[in-house]
């Protein structure tokens, strides 16, 4: 039957979740597609153990098609001996060199088949599918297969690979205009690889529920466990047997590209109930792979494989590439290094330097260093008066790793030691070495319930990290002691057959060096305190860090000490303290940053911690860049952070406040997804001249919390001033005057209030501080619930400010959101922060123009509410 393939543009954006792909629906359902929300799901996820165990007890398999490509067709697929094929676009298809070949010329559409002639209920599918390169940019490629295509709808499971070569694996079910995502997850320790086949495979089974089973596998590996598992019990789902087929489809912000797919097989499942038992098979021996198998990041050499992070409710492609798949350019002259070559070196192509500091000394300024693929367990210093690009020759892996293999193990009692053990990291636990941890509330740096949190020593077995105690009476299963006196590192795991990595060094970079670059690589593994400031520091002005991977550093990742640093498309993961640490970095430019998990060593979430803290700065920039999950606030200005655009960026599921704004001045903060996090979703302390306009701000103790406090800035004896500057600063006054709130979504508090504007000074009225608001959609859940729907300050005569239970109530006293859209008891956004279609349609009058000073900001002076959000 011929379809209308080219799906909807509006849905298919840069991303990082998937892009729901319409490239079934028929052209009568394209206009219903425009308004139709994303239902919620309703399948049960499985583990893969237990799925893969139902579904290979219950049914056999018999092969009803296959086709290995092994023609030559310029136009089209030809036909296979078992059945024909329908073509979305014949144009699109050709077949040579034993695979075929779709490709999606236009981005924002698809080619895809079907199977004629074969309609299956229970089946399985499988087909290898290879990129010559990965996308180049925005949301990537999408590769899939579909099932129980029938007039009531079809199940589709979907591969995406995005410009890092991650994986994502994705089931739907599609009825009509109705996509419902069913399941996904990025494929664990899978990452695609340019010209090198992998293999997808689904089964469908049963109709009350049907199950749905899914994964991503190595061509030439065997498994028999499944990466995504789940069951469909709801009324639209499909139980009727329908047609098979396969597409592809590139993102509309992604560049065109083609994809190879070979070996479609499809096989028929009975169940076994109903089957005549089989005769005992003759073993098949373990086939031998045709298609080498990619080496994927070091899993069995490093400690780890490159870490694959969820970003759901994320909308930017953040992070940095993944390790190997960049490009840049060899100039003539380039000094060449190989952690693996001979001692002796000249720098050349084909004498390399073995050492990244030999090579750093023996280079004049301006020189590019090239990095060989490997791991170098090593240290630099790019010193003052010398500037050197550091990058990895093109689509080589390189990372610099703080970590090596531990052996020697001997059991005593129910432990294992390793002798030898002569490291002794520093763990003080402040930014001063030697200085003891505060005592007072918020200057307390360790958590009691996690007291090893400041000492770096870090060691993994497989690649899994195990827990530091403090001593041995303390070792049980899954933690280390390091015996500092008696030079021995000791396991309560049996390392016996299992690879045993501990961090050895303490830092990867210290750019000192005016106008340094890093780029393309990775580092990871390394133990540094807390006074080192970072993994990797900034310490002169004009340094470039782009496309960098830095996770598990035993505190913060990633230092800027400087001006004028960019930070571009950078990854920082599961660092012990915090992801990036900034301070005197006067015109930082952030963007596309991920910060996810970092202080994942749980110290207290104050005095430092989370996704990036800058303090004592002036022009600071974060766009499209994602904060996502740390154990902290995802982005924290504090202590005289001046003149900051913040625009285009999400802090999701962050165990701290989302956004705090801490006495600092002068920011826009635009176009924003603030979403899930546990502390207040944006909090502003004694910070003025303030714009929120155009965001998303969802969920969080308090929603959008405002306070002043009883700090000064003509106290001397308040940390915070800028020693740079006159005292006291009149640019930095640190009090809540002229904040402007518009056209935000402000909802789901899971606290006591909504809007919160509360002076702890007991000096300022909020109509004394100028804070406007209007144009918003202000939502909460219940009408007792939180019971303060806005609580607002009265001034220097009342110790106690306004406590507004209804909105009504609000608007009356205040004059404030007089045309605001207030919803109660019920959601206003769907799991992503996107605007439901009924709320959006009450809420067309309600925005108003913004500002012209953030018109840059956001890209356009149309008004209308919420952050943009796909």
């Amino acid at each position: 039957m011929p379809r209308l393939w080219r799906a909807l543009p509006m849905l298919h954006t840069g991303c990082p979740i998937p892009e729901f792909n319409l490239l079934r629906f028929t052209l009568p359902t394209i206009a219903a597609a425009l308004t139709v929300a994303l239902a919620l799901p309703t399948a049960a996820v499985l583990s893969s153990e237990s799925a893969s165990a139902v579904a290979s007890s219950a049914f056999t398999s018999t092969e009803v098609f296959s086709d290995d490509m092994s023609r030559t067709v310029s136009v089209g697929l030809g036909t296979p001996s078992e059945a024909a094929y329908v073509l979305s676009d014949p144009s699109s298809f050709s077949v040579a060199n034993g695979a075929a070949r779709a490709n999606v010329a236009t981005p924002g559409t698809s080619a895809s088949l079907d199977v004629a002639g074969i309609s299956l209920a229970d089946a399985s599918a499988s087909a290898e599918f290879t990129l010559d390169a990965l996308p180049k940019s925005g949301g990537g490629i999408y590769l899939s297969l579909q099932a129980r295509q029938t007039s009531a709808g079809y199940y589709h499971v979907q591969v995406r690979v995005d410009p890092q070569g991650r994986v994502l694996l994705e089931t739907l079910r599609i009825n009509g205009a109705q996509q419902t995502s069913l399941g996904r997850l990025y494929v664990p320790n899978f990452t695609a690889v340019p010209g090198v086949a992998f293999r997808l495979d689904t089964q469908i089974t049963g109709s009350s529920p049907v199950a749905i089973d899914a994964r991503v596998s190595a061509v030439g590996s065997v498994r028999s466990t499944w990466d995504l598992s789940v069951q469909d019990s709801s009324s639209s789902r499909v139980i009727a047997a329908g047609t098979l087929g396969l597409g592809s489809y590139v993102s509309a912000s992604s560049p065109a590209q083609p994809a190879r797919f070979d070996d479609l097989t499809l096989a028929k499942l009975t169940s076994a109930a109903t089957t005549e038992p089989a005769p005992t098979p003759t073993p098949t021996p373990t086939p031998t792979p045709t298609t080498p198998v990619p080496p994927q990041p070091d899993t069995s050499t490093g400690i780890g494989a490159a870490p694959v992070w969820s970003e759901a409710g994320a909308r930017t492609n953040a992070g940095s590439a993944t390790v190997g798949s960049t490009n840049y350019a060899v100039p003539s002259g380039a000094v060449y290094v190989d952690a693996d070559a001979a001692a002796g070196g000249n720098g050349s192509v084909t004498a390399p330097y073995n050492s990244i500091q030999t090579a750093i000394d023996r280079s004049a300024t301006g020189s590019v260093l090239v990095l060989r693929a490997g791991t170098y367990h090593q240290t630099a210093t790019v010193p003052a008066g010398k500037a050197v690009t550091i990058q990895p020759y093109p689509g080589e892996r390189v990372w610099m790793d703080g970590s090596e293999k531990i052996s020697g193990w001997t059991a005593s009692g129910s432990s294992y030691y390793s002798p030898g053990w002569t490291y002794d990291f520093d763990s003080t636990p402040s930014f001063t070495k030697g200085q003891a941890d505060g005592t007072s509330p918020g200057w307390q740096w360790v958590n009691p319930a996690y007291p090893m949190a400041a000492h770096p020593e870090q060691v993994w077995i497989d690649g899994v990290p195990q827990r530091e105690v403090g001593s041995l009476a303390q070792l049980t299963a899954g933690t280390f002691f390091t015996d500092t006196a008696g030079d021995r590192l000791y396991l309560g795991t049996n390392p016996s057959g299992h690879e045993v990595r501990a961090s050895t060094l303490t830092k990867a970079l210290s750019l000192r060096g005016e106008g340094t670059v890093v780029r393309g690589i990775g580092v990871r593994g390394y133990a540094t305190s807390i006074w080192m400031m970072g993994t990797i520091t900034v310490e002169a002005p004009k340094t470039r860090v782009e496309n960098v991977e830095v996770y598990d550093s035993a505190s913060t990742g990633l230092f800027v000490g400087a001006a004028d640093a960019v930070v571009k498309n950078v990854t920082l993961a599961r660092n012990g303290l915090m992801g990036l640490g900034a301070n005197y970095a006067d015109r930082l430019s952030v963007e596309g940053l991920l910060a996810v998990e970092n202080n994942s060593e749980h110290f207290n979430q104050a005095p430092v911690s989370g996704g990036l803290k800058i303090a004592k700065s002036r022009g600071f920039i974060v766009k499209s860049s994602a904060f996502l999950r740390n154990d902290g606030p995802g982005l924290w200005t504090d202590q005289s952070v001046y003149d900051m655009d913040i625009s285009g960026s999400d802090f999701v599921e962050n165990k701290g406040t989302g956004v705090f704004l801490e006495i600092s001045q002068k920011v826009d903060f635009v176009n924003n997804l603030v979403l899930r996090n546990v502390g207040n979703a944006m909090k502003i302390n004694n910070t003025g001249d303030v714009n929120i306009w155009n965001n998303t701000i969802v969920g969080g103790d308090r929603v959008l919390n405002i306070v002043q406090d009883e700090r000064s800035a003509t106290d001397a004896s308040v940390p915070g001033h800028d020693p740079r500057y006159p005292f006291p600063d009149p640019t930095m006054p640190w009090v809540i005057r002229n904040v402007s709130i518009g056209n935000n979504v402000i909802a789901g508090s899971t606290g006591n209030c909504t809007i919160c504007v509360e002076d702890y000074s007991h000096k300022y009225a909020a109509s004394d501080l100028n804070i406007k608001s209007n144009g918003n959609i202000v939502q909460r859940d219940a009408v007792n619930k939180p019971t303060w729907f806005v609580v607002w300050s009265r001034g220097a005569a009342n110790v106690n400010p306004y406590v507004f239970s209804a909105f009504a109530d609000y608007r009356f006293t205040t004059g404030q959101d007089a045309r605001s859209l207030v919803v109660e008891g019920r959601a206003v956004t769907d799991a992503k922060g996107k605007i439901l279609s009924d709320v959006a349609t009450q809420a067309a009058n309600v925005a108003l123009a913004p500002p012209t000073a953030l018109v840059g900001l956001l890209g356009s002076s149309t008004a209308t509410i919420g952050a943009r959000i796909p």
